[in-house]
């Protein structure tokens, strides 16, 4: 059996698939809503957001797990972290970490080691997520805009827009749950995302409004070239996580694939379900009129 026929989304009744991808945005939005009202932070920042200091030691070799859990200990602080990026490796540390502290302990454990400090004061951190936050949203807003210039229907538009803010709040929600923080460079992933979400799906409703044939075929057809689109993307983004060793690659890797994979379930179970609707309710009106 060809693996299309597999995955035929035509061959399920539609309401029962968009109650997947419906049920897994409101556990998203809970879990998300309740990191906030607990800590103040939907998603744990990084440093840029956050504000901290980032000590960059080189010419020395070490052991990471257990430098880190002696720097943990020895400041009583468990949001440090130390990580190896390229031929350096960079410790992070919150604001509330004396900057020279930091470096004076780096030293007594490594003496030969040099050591480079740089320090983001908590308000520029805010100003940073501040941007952020506005740039998503400016995103969000041109997105919308030109959806609806294509389209000029409510439903498809509202599908598609719906599918682009879903796929941000479950890979959010992934995110949360597998300890990514959010930084510019998952910012940027982050925006990457509304790109491909809303290109996989206006292929989808190009074909379904579009294109002459029947309702499924049409998606079928769609499907073809919207995984191999989206599975190609993917498989790039896992090997550039497996072969890279810079945290911020991995990172941005990481909830690209994360994003595409909501992305799949959005677009290909939600989306795909609301035209299924929307085709249907216009035939059954067409077939009112001609009599």
């Amino acid at each position: 059996m060809d693996i299309m026929e597999k995955i035929d989304v035509t061959k399920y009744d539609y309401k029962k698939l968009m109650l997947v991808p419906l049920i897994v945005l409101i556990v998203s939005l809970v879990v998300l809503g309740t990191n906030y009202l607990r800590t103040g932070e939907p998603i744990k920042y990084g440093m840029e957001l956050e504000g901290g200091t980032a000590a960059y030691i080189q010419n020395v070799t070490i052991d990471i797990e257990t430098f880190n859990s002696d720097l943990q200990n020895h400041f009583d602080e468990t949001e440090i972290v130390v990580r190896e990026t390229g031929d350096q490796y960079r410790v992070e540390a919150p604001a509330s970490i004396d900057t020279l502290t930091l470096a004076s302990y780096i030293n007594e454990v490594y003496p030969d080691a040099e050591v480079s400090t740089q320090f983001m004061g908590p308000t520029l951190g805010k100003n940073l997520r501040t941007q952020a936050v506005r740039a998503l949203i400016y995103a969000f807003i041109g997105m919308a805009i030109v959806v609806f210039i294509v389209f000029r229907i409510p439903y498809p538009t509202i599908a598609v827009i719906f599918s682009a803010s879903s796929d941000i709040a479950i890979t959010a929600f992934l995110m949360s749950l597998l300890g990514i923080k959010l930084t510019l460079g998952t910012i940027a992933a982050l925006l990457i995302l509304i790109g491909y979400s809303v290109d996989s799906n206006i292929l989808l409703t190009m074909k379904c409004l579009k294109r002459r044939g029947e309702t499924n075929e049409r998606i079928r057809n769609a499907m073809k070239t919207g995984l191999t689109m989206t599975l190609t993307t993917v498989s790039a983004m896992i090997v550039l996580f497996a072969i890279s060793n810079n945290p911020i690659l991995r990172d941005i890797a990481a909830v690209i694939v994360l994003g595409l994979c909501a992305d799949l379930m959005n677009t290909w179970m939600f989306n795909a379900g609301i035209l299924r609707w929307y085709m249907l309710r216009k035939d059954a009106q067409k077939k009112v009129r001609r009599r």
